[in-house]
């Protein structure tokens, strides 16, 4: 399945002037088993946007080149907001029924008597009308008003409490959590070979791949479901396999951000990314009230619309134009005959690969407080999870459907929106403008309070004993959307301008191990949590609490460096 992947990248700013897309972040947004959302936030280590960024700082582009740049720069926009839109679209179409089903395959394994028919009744010489049943285009049997509804495929769907029981939801957050493990690893490994391959076939070939990939992926997870009477559930953790081929939503994400870096200035790449962060909050608010709906009348329906959005996408990259040749300049090391024609092209890779990682262990050596800093940024990943953990904890303890709670998780999405488009940007112009902040310190001081705002927001959802106060609780959550984002324009204003790409390629690459250490770990508290009932059962959002400590210490702990402090906020 697709997923929650999801290459990030983050502009570079200087102290006085911000030029990071600071309002970029947002959420880690829920994902089904395996399928992730494709978030701008959510970075990953790549050599792409490097590169892109290394063009916009070593060249100085001709006239022509600027020309060109200019011609092809609302094309490019434009169809990136577009593509963001869709897929968005799709992923978040496919959680709810995702989620049903796998639900309901676990639970007719460990509980089959609930999904026996009940006995018929018959009633001689009744004089009720018959109520004609409809069937749905694409199930086989639908039978209305019971519980028990059977589909194509032998997917059979059951309103019954069995199916919250702590056995059926522990295996089922356990599925979830490792499937998103899984995941993360062809964004990791698939990071330098395919933005090596970026620079030689171009960006449009790499990001068809990669969305090639997504589609054989998810297609995959839907066999599985069809034929899960003979085929385990555990299986749809191969559909990861697929991504292999261009590196799943990471490398896609990655390579939009990089087509966009090519075409645009980096005094516009802020306003730019923030229209993307908004297209993609605006796509979840809409996906999963729809999917839930679907999912009323047949689980089939939102999974094949899904599906024949993510088909389109492909076909969306023939209209992207290619951005590569943007760059008017070779690159030194052909120009000094380092990548000449008859150097192995393993070799060429290998050598990029050591070259890049000694290059970024010299810089955590000699920048300790920033490699600090990030490991704020690591824990605010891992806390950042338990999102993708909140429709089936909804679905749990409050005993909602999944239509339902995928309704009520709307909030989440409009809080975020709101934060990042009215909310932080009138706090950052207040702390600028007003009281005289420097661009860092302010910066570091609304990072320090989104924390905060995390740290409550979770342990009020954890302690949320009804519908209402949960629902208040995702609102707080999202009061805190931005901090992720300031973190990082903060990371990058702290480094050398020489430094940034290489900074945002270890944020990227911890962001990608956090993930993969948070899908389990947060799916165990989830299980354990089920299991000892109670108060217990929101473990997973004091667990999540915890990182956000941890991740918001780092942030009262760490002082800017001399000056680059407020008047304002000495401390900082």
């Amino acid at each position: 399945m697709a997923a929650r992947s999801r290459a990030r990248s983050v502009d570079r700013i200087d102290t006085d002037t911000e030029r990071t897309p600071l309002l970029a972040g947002t959420p880690t947004p829920t994902a089904s088993t395996s399928t992730r959302s494709l978030s701008p936030t959510y970075t990953t280590a790549t050599t792409t946007q490097t590169i892109a960024d290394d063009d916009d700082a070593a060249d100085q582009p001709t006239p022509p080149s600027n020309h060109l740049r200019a011609l092809l720069r609302p094309r490019v926009i434009l169809l990136s907001l577009a593509l963001v839109f869709i897929i968005e679209l799709a992923i978040g179409m496919a959680v709810p029924p995702i989620n049903a089903i796998m639900e309901s395959i676990i639970c007719r394994q460990m509980h089959p008597d609930v999904f026996a028919p009940p006995p018929r009744i018959s009633l001689p010489n009744s004089s009720l009308p018959l109520i004609p049943i409809v069937p749905s285009p694409i199930s086989a049997t639908v039978v209305v008003g019971g519980k028990i509804r059977h589909f194509a495929g032998g997917v059979v769907l059951v309103d019954d409490p069995a199916c919250k029981q702590p056995d059926v939801q522990g295996y089922l957050a356990m599925l979830r959590g490792w499937a998103n493990t899984f995941e993360s690893f062809p964004g990791i490994v698939g990071a330098v070979p395919y933005g090596v391959l970026s620079d030689r076939w171009g960006r449009r070939p790499v990001m068809g791949l990669g969305l090639l990939g997504l589609v054989l992926s998810v297609g995959f997870t839907y066999l599985v479901f069809y034929f899960s009477d003979v085929v385990p559930l555990w299986v749809t953790w191969f559909s990861a396999g697929f991504q292999l081929i261009g590196g799943g939503t990471a490398i896609v994400v990655a390579m939009l951000f990089t087509m966009l870096a090519d075409v645009v200035p980096s005094n516009e790449r802020a306003t730019v990314f923030f229209q993307l962060t908004a297209v993609f909050l605006g796509s979840q608010m809409i996906a999963g009230p729809l999917g839930g709906a679907m999912l009323i009348w047949d689980p089939w329906i939102p999974l094949l619309v899904a599906l024949a959005i993510l088909i389109l996408s492909n076909l969306m990259v023939l209209v992207f134009p290619e951005t590569v040749h943007v760059h008017d300049r070779k690159r030194p090391q052909e120009e000094q005959g380092g990548d000449r024609d008859d150097v192995p092209w393993a070799t060429k890779l290998w050598r990029k690969a050591s070259e890049g990682l000694a290059e970024v262990w010299d810089f955590v050596l000699g920048n300790k407080s920033v490699a600090f800093l990030m490991l704020s940024l690591v824990f605010s990943v891992l806390g950042r999870y338990v999102g993708e953990l909140l429709l089936q904890y909804a679905t749990d303890r409050y005993g909602w459907s999944w239509s339902v709670a995928s309704m009520v998780l709307t909030i989440r999405n409009a809080g975020s929106l709101v934060t990042l488009l009215a909310l932080l940007p009138v706090v950052s112009w207040l702390c600028v403008q007003r009281l005289g902040m420097e661009s860092v310190a302010k910066d570091l001081w609304l990072a320090r309070w989104s924390g905060v705002v995390h740290v409550v927001g979770s342990l009020t959802i954890a302690a949320a004993v009804n519908g209402a106060l949960f629902s208040v609780g995702l609102a707080w959550f999202a009061l805190g959307s931005g901090m992720a984002a300031m973190i990082r324009s903060l990371l990058n204003a702290l480094v050398e301008e020489h430094h940034v790409g290489t900074v945002n390629s270890l944020i990227g690459f911890m962001e990608m191990v956090g993930m993969t250490v948070a899908g389990p770990l947060l799916a165990k508290s989830l299980s354990v949590g089920l299991n000892l009932g109670g108060a217990w059962v929101g473990l997973p959002f004091i667990t999540a609490g915890l990182f956000f400590i941890v991740s918001t210490t780092i942030l009262w702990m760490f002082r800017l460096p001399n000056g680059r402090r407020s008047p304002v906020e000495p401390s900082c």
